[in-house]
């Protein structure tokens, strides 16, 4: 009987251009093919389909949100940028490259009860599989993580129809940005040159309240959409050595409040969820620690 090796979690380690990824809870990649239906005069169905010059591989990471995913120095999370990333996926059989890989998708969720969560999906344009290049013990990397939980979470705003949690019980709240890339092919190659952002673009803020007289504290009657930013203070929760700076601040510029949804439902509490919507721009979502 042939001999098999397991893959298991605790051997898998990923990567963004050559920087560790902590906390990651989930990886996954897809392959889709884009396939061009062919078919003939006086027939109903496709007879044949061809492969089209472009093939991306889409992935994702999913993880919790802790003090080495972002740069400590602070930045925008620059979502229009060309720069291209690789990506690795290192486990117990090979090691996985992901190549020329362009952020098209970019989320935080923080629910009550849960561990503060975010996720990057990737469109990369192909993939590579090294087998001597398998996870080893002297890839593991023990050093703890500090983590942020909604619990010591708070939201502050600066536009009228917004949210915070001074006033309001949130339930949870989630950013979301997605990005469309339309690729640039060259005749004669397969593969594209560059996957340019196609604009403009609109990301989502979406908080969920317990309902507790809104209507008496807040100002929905504008008939104008006023814009303002809403910024998010988390504090960590230890699990290493305390940062010096402890204090991860996530700002969202430019928002306006898009709905408002009501939910009544038998045997739980009413609630509302504010949807906003903010323009996907490089200084769209600015982060800093304090």
């Amino acid at each position: 009987m042939p001999s098999v090796t397991r893959v298991h979690s605790h051997e898998s380690q990923v990567y963004i251009d050559s920087t560790l990824i902590r906390g990651v809870q989930s990886f996954n990649y897809e392959n889709p093919k884009n396939v061009q239906e062919l078919r003939k005069l006086g027939s109903y169905k496709q007879e044949d389909y061809i492969l089209t010059a472009d093939q991306p591989i889409d992935t994702s990471i999913e993880f919790i949100v802790n003090d080495h995913v972002l740069d400590k120095d602070g930045n925008y999370l620059k979502f229009l940028s060309s720069d291209e990333s690789s990506i690795k996926l290192k486990d117990a059989t090979s090691e996985t490259t992901f190549n020329k890989a362009n952020l098209t998708n970019f989320s935080l969720d923080f629910n009550v009860g849960e561990f503060a969560i975010g996720n990057y999906g990737y469109q990369c344009d192909s993939l590579s599989v090294d087998s001597s290049e398998s996870y080893e013990d002297a890839d593991i990397d023990s050093s703890k993580i500090n983590i942020f939980r909604p619990q010591n979470i708070t939201l502050t705003t600066t536009l009228t129809e917004g949210i915070n949690s001074t006033d309001y019980p949130i339930q949870s709240a989630s950013i979301s940005v997605g990005i469309e890339r339309r690729p640039t092919i060259r005749v004669g190659e397969r593969g594209a040159k560059r996957r340019y952002p196609v604009l403009p673009a609109q990301g989502s803020l979406n908080i969920s309240i317990l309902k507790n007289k809104v209507e008496e504290t807040l100002d929905l009657s504008s008939l104008i959409a006023k814009k303002g930013n809403f910024t998010f203070v988390m504090s960590e929760t230890a699990l290493g050595s305390a940062s010096t700076n402890p204090n991860l601040n996530i700002k969202v510029h430019n928002c306006f409040l898009n709905s408002v949804n009501h939910s009544h439902s038998l045997d739980d509490n009413a609630s509302l969820e504010f949807s906003y919507t903010f323009p996907i721009s490089n200084d769209a979502i600015e982060y800093y620690f304090s």
